[in-house]
């Protein structure tokens, strides 16, 4: 008979407690972007942060086909960014930023459907669906700094066109306030690409909240107690 090797105690606390570790890394990395600009630190410590993020958001506590695909996606994808630091060209930074997008977006619909998966909802749930959230925000950020860089002028930001696109701390800080519907208006796409991102941000903002977290509330609420 087969020996099954049971997971370390390690492994099962980080399998039970991943989309809340995962949440507030989000969290922090988003928060500590406008802190990053003013402190001058550039895109490389923020970039480096979102790496962090996509990794954390497929880490393989136990390995997978799908897992080691993914792992291999997002190191195709800083390659990628680290190969649009030399010569100009459009087409790698922006395959780049759509890949990280892809996966980002891949792996919010991962924590969606872990979060609606039972009928029992607890709190990784709702840090699942939180994370969703977040990683769909910060993906369109990363997506919005590099169209905006390879669109001169597509941006404008208090009324002046952004010639050499956004920072990675402004894209992502438009990014959710597009998804949130707020709305300030400092920053203003004006590329119809860009505006088409920003329509599509704001309605899945509007159903997301409108939808799932009141699906989850509804699920919390009638779940029967012991």
């Amino acid at each position: 008979m087969a020996r099954v090797d049971m997971p370390s105690p390690t492994a099962q606390w980080l399998q039970t407690h991943r989309y809340a570790l995962l949440f507030w890394t989000l969290l922090a990395t988003v928060s500590l972007g406008p802190l990053l600009d003013a402190l001058h630190f550039g895109d490389d410590l923020l970039e480096a942060l979102l790496f962090a993020c996509l990794f954390g958001a497929v880490f393989p506590i136990s390995f997978s086909l799908r897992q080691l695909v993914l792992v291999l996606l997002i190191l195709t994808v800083q390659l990628l960014r680290w190969l649009a630091r030399g010569p100009s060209n459009d087409v790698v930074p922006v395959a780049g930023a759509l890949l990280w997008g892809g996966i980002g977006t891949l792996c919010a619909l991962r924590a969606i459907r872990f979060s609606l998966s039972s009928a029992r909802v607890d709190q990784e749930h709702f840090y699942a669906a939180l994370s969703g959230y977040l990683l769909l925000g910060i993906g369109g950020g990363v997506v919005i700094a590099a169209l905006s860089s390879v669109l001169p002028g597509s941006m404008l930001l208090a009324g002046q066109p952004v010639e050499g696109g956004l920072d990675f701390g402004d894209a992502i800080y438009f990014s959710f306030v597009t998804l949130a519907t707020l709305g300030y208006g400092d920053i203003t796409p004006i590329d119809p690409i860009l505006r088409g991102i920003a329509v599509l941000e704001c309605i899945v903002g509007q159903l997301y909240l409108a939808l799932l977290i009141a699906r989850l509330v509804g699920l919390r609420s009638t779940a029967p107690t012991e």
